[in-house]
């Protein structure tokens, strides 16, 4: 399943209730100054609107493309790569785990669950065969080698 998110690139600098105030008739906050991380206010256990994302590093070498993908907190198995000619698809699946025990409770919740989709078209076709994938310390290695061209051959009439 895959997850589409609205990209909003001004989320982190105007807040999304800053417009619904603003609609609202109440005065503009002051933008001169930053509120210290520790006088932020604290969210009191509502879920996080941050989304799964994937950062990735693409990587021409001499014999293809390397591919590094950011995936912190995926397990292993929750990893699926498909090759399909020259286009590489690498989805992930990381679940929340809200373990608490009696007498706690959860203050802010930032980390992110849910599943994740990139895919990349080459600019020639890949050997599926010579592929490989490595994933250490949460980060996905894909070693993608192109396909060698096939030689013309002669045929002998016989």
């Amino acid at each position: 399943m895959t997850r589409i998110s609205l990209y909003e690139p001004f989320a982190s600098v105007f807040p999304a209730d800053l417009f619904a105030n603003a609609v609202a008739g109440s005065s503009w906050p002051e933008w001169s100054r930053s509120i210290p991380a520790a006088a932020a206010p604290v969210s009191r256990g509502l879920a996080s609107t941050h989304t799964l994302a994937m950062p990735v590093d693409v990587i021409e070498t001499a014999t293809g493309w390397t591919i590094r993908a950011e995936l912190a907190g995926v397990a292993k198995d929750q990893i699926d790569i498909q090759i399909d000619s020259n286009t590489v698809s690498i989805t992930a699946k990381r679940e929340r785990k809200s373990e608490l025990k009696d007498g706690e409770r959860l203050l802010r919740g930032e980390i992110a669950s849910g599943s994740v989709m990139r895919s990349f078209a080459m600019p020639a076709e890949l050997d599926e065969s010579a592929a490989s994938a490595k994933f250490e310390a949460g980060i996905l290695t894909l070693e993608l080698p192109r396909k060698q061209a096939q030689l013309a051959r002669k045929l002998a009439v016989q």
